[in-house]
């Protein structure tokens, strides 16, 4: 019985991972899975080995009387053909757990992570207090976030307001403010861009030194980066707070399988 009970406990930890894998779950959960399948198995390996185990086999006289009989089978109280079931569900269940990284590798391009922006969301600061239209000052930087998502990983936001001269011709009133608005994740590795130089509009990356060129779209100048920052649309809502127009117009962060175009 203990055999089966092993088998049964890998067998749940290993379809556990998979299952967590292909829902997203934490990662917690996929290595607990992990963890409980492996030590399903060589439990089940652990009790086997000590029900066929016969300390005195050597010691004993041997007398020649023909073939074994019966063969030689842990006694669990398990048939034979449930204990070679339960091995080859166990062999099965594996076999699932190995196809989740060869799936997570062959993801199709165009799969995107969520950002928490959407069309009409207000801009927050990370009190979740909304952003007015008239917050900073020209040259003025700062973080922002949509409103309740603040703990977002890929949500922050670097809000600039430029000279309404230097943004180019956009819809809006923020943009006829001049307020910009970027996402804050680089795209070469991911790290937090949060460096403006005022007099020549640009963000630097601290990891890389990528620079930004914030009056052209936050086109990558220099550095490692490979992509422009994704930008945010904005606007100006009827209450005088800024608000999200959409979602960012590129996936954030780094190249990967998240990337569109």
């Amino acid at each position: 019985m203990r055999v089966g009970v092993f088998l049964a406990l890998s067998i749940a930890g290993a379809l556990g991972a998979s299952v967590a894998a292909a829902e997203g779950a934490a990662p917690f959960f996929f290595a607990a899975g992990i963890a409980l399948a492996f030590l399903g198995l060589s439990g089940a390996a652990a009790a086997a080995a000590l029900d066929l185990h016969a300390p005195d086999d050597l010691r004993e006289t041997r007398i020649a009387r023909g073939p074994t009989f019966p063969s030689p089978f842990p006694d669990d109280d398990l048939e034979r053909a449930t204990f070679g079931k339960m091995w080859l569900a166990a062999l099965g269940a594996f076999t699932v757990l190995g196809t989740v990284p060869l799936i997570s590798l062959a993801r199709k391009p165009g799969r995107r992570v969520l950002s928490g922006w959407r069309a009409g969301l207000r801009l927050v600061d990370e009190r979740n207090e909304p952003i007015r239209a008239d917050r900073l000052v020209v040259g003025g930087i700062e973080t922002v976030f949509p409103q309740d998502g603040v703990d977002i990983p890929e949500a922050p936001v670097v809000l600039i307001r430029l000279p309404a001269d230097r943004v180019r011709p956009a819809a809006g009133a923020a943009a006829r403010a001049g307020y910009v608005a970027f996402s804050k994740i680089c795209t070469h590795a991911g790290c937090p861009v949060a460096i403006y130089r005022a007099q020549s509009h640009e963000l630097y990356c601290p990891c890389h030194q990528s620079r930004f060129d914030v009056t052209n779209g936050a086109k990558n100048v220099s550095g490692p980066a490979p992509r422009p920052l994704p930008g945010l649309p904005i606007d100006v809502d009827a209450d005088g707070y800024l608000v999200a127009r959409a979602d960012f117009d590129a996936p954030v962060g780094p190249d990967d399988w998240y990337r569109v175009t």
